[in-house]
């Protein structure tokens, strides 16, 4: 699965929780300090990628904020709604059998000024999915076709330049040679 993808499928997963009006990918302080941003807003940061042969763990700040009332007596109500979207987005994608998402998972509330003041929570998360670009895709390169390819045109370009320039005639054998294996 790649970025996208996996984007994508946080995306659709996080729009199908009951507290969430929207879901932004990037950045969190430009996506919620517009004046356009609905709440209670899921936001996803991707942080980086490893690549470990045929895996590819990608590393994201999962974010969930709603408006935070004056007296600020809806806060751990948010922050409620902020653990159990994250934590229903994990279990989703785990369930899946797609992804592979570690069950100890840290929430940090918050409280902070944006286009408004919101709380909500937020969780660094480690995906782990099949990689796209793993090893296995190497598995099906046939290097004997490429190989006998390689050599009937070296001999191709051998016999262009054998009337042309002999010194460099002799340096494609001498290529050819050693891609046969053979001692010169």
């Amino acid at each position: 699965m790649n970025v996208n993808e996996l984007i994508n499928k946080i995306s659709e997963i996080a729009l199908s929780q009951q507290p969430v009006m929207s879901v932004y990918n990037g950045d969190v302080y430009e996506n919620w300090n517009k004046a356009e941003t609905n709440y209670g807003s899921f936001n996803i940061g991707l942080q980086n990628i490893t690549y470990n042969g045929n895996f590819a763990t990608y590393s994201f700040i999962l974010y969930y904020g709603d408006r935070l009332l004056q007296d600020k007596r809806n806060n751990n109500s948010i922050y409620t709604d902020g653990v159990n979207v994250i934590q229903s987005v994990i279990n989703i994608l785990n369930q899946t059998g797609e992804a592979d998402i570690p069950e100890n998972v840290i929430y940090t509330p918050f409280e902070q000024k944006f286009m408004d003041y919101l709380a909500g929570v937020y969780a660094e998360v480690e995906i782990t999915v099949d990689s796209p670009i793993g090893l296995c895709e190497m598995d099906s390169y046939d290097y004997e076709d490429d190989k006998d390819k390689l050599i009937k045109q070296l001999i191709e370009e051998i016999n262009k330049y054998k009337a042309q320039d002999a010194q460099l005639a002799l340096l494609l054998q001498e290529i050819l040679h050693k891609v046969n294996g053979e001692t010169i």
